[in-house]
């Protein structure tokens, strides 16, 4: 049989196309290979052909196999906890909002309705997202930078177009995915080693002073999570060996203009009457309001006295309502529906973030175990900040996690990340590294 036969009678067992072009090439390069030693031995070209061809085995039985390890896996059990926990949130935000009239300009229909919608558009994104090609994303690294900043600056050029509250939860949950463009941007860029450490500083620190010059120190939780994601991500491209160059070097790059940056943004923020200084007092208990972040830390402290294993059936009557069926839905589960109810949804969503950064941290493919810890990193942080808020510590005056709150904005930044997290563990062993030489071909261990 020749090369070529053999070839395509292999190929046509391997159902996924990109699979298919990446295994062809990885086997046509060892058959070449094979050939080329018979032919220093003395064979002539036709003989080492078919004999290297013959040593390959039987082209069905290969690609049968080939077919099974090098095919799509649905993320089952992350994919169930997404539904289990978008219908559970459905679900008693329609007990929590329906128990009692409330002074809103949503009637509970419009509500539910709107609430619905956001969800079906959040499953559409996530959908899309795992039957997509992630690696796409790296040939257009740079034009997603720039409608990030073109996004950070929209205020900018544009004052009074939005509410304050519009631009600044816009401006927060674009922060919240400003770690996925630093990852592609990191990745798309690896061979020049320390210089594309400096040169994401300069942009990362554009896209940010964008952003804070129309928010002030409003969004500074996102920003300290960029940091921690920051240094993550370099620091798996520095050991791993993704960036060349020597480690410390490397290293003294990632880490030493953020002393700067931290000294400027602390003599900037941390100032007497600045946002961010309030929202630490009140924080740690150094300072107490009538109304605003002392207020409702004070709020919630006070009804988590009325917490119980299975539930109250009650809700706050101290915080405004709209608010307890988005950022402080945690808070509400915990009243109407009990302790155990409120762990439960916190274990599931510690236990989606933490698995799909588990997942992303064994991918051979290096974008997408970059762009993995990205999405991931930002789930668990967010959760953190969520859990926080919840139980009075909101150093931030809004929160959200996926599946859970109200809202569109939310609902698609979250669902995008999300999107993209189950599009990476679905395609493990399907798409690969584009390199000069030989293709990627990832390990064939399940997760």
């Amino acid at each position: 049989m020749e090369e070529k036969e053999y070839l395509q009678t292999l190929g046509e067992q391997i159902l996924n196309p990109h699979a298919r072009t990446h295994v062809l090439e990885e086997i046509q390069e060892h058959i070449d290979e094979q050939m080329q030693d018979y032919i220093d031995t003395g064979m002539s070209p036709d003989a080492a052909e078919k004999e290297a061809v013959r040593q390959m085995g039987d082209p069905v039985a290969a690609g049968t196999e080939l077919n099974r390890i090098h095919r799509p896996r649905f993320p089952g059990v992350l994919f169930g906890i997404a539904v289990v926990l978008t219908l559970s949130g459905i679900f008693m935000q329609y007990i929590l909002y329906g128990s009692e009239p409330l002074n809103t300009t949503y009637s509970n229909t419009a509500f539910m309705q709107h609430a619905v919608f956001y969800q079906v558009i959040g499953f559409g994104i996530i959908l899309f997202g795992m039957f997509s090609n992630y690696m796409c994303l790296s040939k257009y690294s740079w034009f997603l930078y720039g409608l990030f900043l073109g996004f950070a600056l929209l205020a900018c050029f544009f004052p009074g177009t939005f509410s304050f509250w519009q631009t600044r939860t816009f401006s927060y949950y674009l922060c919240l995915l400003y770690p996925l463009s630093y990852a592609l941007l990191l990745y798309s860029n690896r061979e020049k080693g320390w210089q594309t450490i400096v040169w994401l500083h300069v942009l990362s620190l554009l896209f940010f002073g964008a952003i804070l010059s129309h928010t002030s120190g409003f969004v500074w939780p996102p920003v300290l999570a960029f940091v921690f994601l920051s240094v993550l991500l370099s620091g798996i491209c520095i050991q791993k060996r993704i960036l060349p160059g020597s480690k410390k070097v490397l290293w003294c790059w990632t880490l030493l203009p953020y002393i700067g940056i931290a000294a400027l943004a602390g003599s900037l923020f941390l100032r007497p009457q600045t946002y961010l200084y309030d929202r630490l007092l009140t924080a740690l208990e150094l300072q107490h309001t009538d109304d605003g972040p002392g207020f409702t830390r004070l709020a919630l402290q006070y009804e988590q006295t009325r917490f119980s294993l299975f539930g109250g059936s009650s809700v706050s009557d101290r915080l405004p309502r709209e608010e307890l069926y988005s950022t402080y839905l945690l808070h509400s589960i915990f009243l109407w529906f009990g302790i155990a109810a409120g762990i439960l949804i916190i274990a599931a969503l510690a236990f989606f973030a933490l698995y799909s950064m588990h997942c992303a941290l064994r991918q051979s493919n290096r974008l997408a175990m970059l762009l993995g810890t990205a999405a991931s990193g930002v789930l668990l942080l967010e959760l953190f900040n969520y859990v926080l808020t919840n139980f009075g510590i909101n150093l931030f005056y809004t929160a959200s996690v996926p599946f859970l709150s109200y809202g569109l904005t939310g609902t698609v930044a979250n669902s995008i990340l999300v999107g993209i997290l189950l599009g990476i563990i679905r395609n493990r062993n399907v798409l690969y590294e584009k390199e000069s030489g030989p293709a990627v071909i990832p390990d064939t261990g399940t997760v």
